[in-house]
């Protein structure tokens, strides 16, 4: 395998997630790989039913979860990249995960993707979709899909 300059994890912060961490340490550690580490949220409108007169008080806006998720990646990073924290840059984009992940690989020229799957069952697969198969769908770089 050639060297890896530029490696993109994204997570969601569930035990899920975790499970690429063994993997990102293991290819990344002797190197000097840049590590991205992404959360993608989607648009808080989106979770609104779409029915007139529903109060969107208390809905957080796009600001407020882009910050909370900006917090907890840092802390991410801070707590579980051990070694690799130095080198890892935390970013946090709005829209479809799978997309945004995508869009964030090629814009810094990333060599790989490496996501969790969680192995959802045919019908949940179906009802929810799989951030990690759009990942690997639409990458333009290779992925590493890690079972958890």
């Amino acid at each position: 395998m050639s060297k890896l300059s530029k490696v993109v994890v994204p997570t969601d912060f569930s035990d899920a997630s975790m499970a690429v961490l063994e993997w990102v340490k293991k290819l990344c550690g002797d190197q000097q790989t840049e590590v991205h580490c992404i959360n993608a949220v989607h648009q808080p409108m989106m979770y609104m039913p779409m029915m007139s007169g529903v109060s969107t008080a208390g809905v957080p806006s796009t600001d407020q979860l882009q910050k909370l998720s900006q917090e907890s990646l840092n802390n991410f990073v801070a707590q579980h990249m051990g070694d690799l924290a130095d080198r890892t840059t935390a970013v946090v984009r709005v829209g479809r995960p799978a997309s945004e992940i995508v869009a964030y690989a090629d814009e810094i020229g990333a060599d790989m993707i490496i996501i969790a799957t969680r192995g959802h069952s045919a019908l949940a697969h179906a009802l929810l979709g799989s951030t990690a198969e759009g990942v690997a769908r639409e990458a333009n770089c290779p992925v590493l899909t890690v079972h958890s």
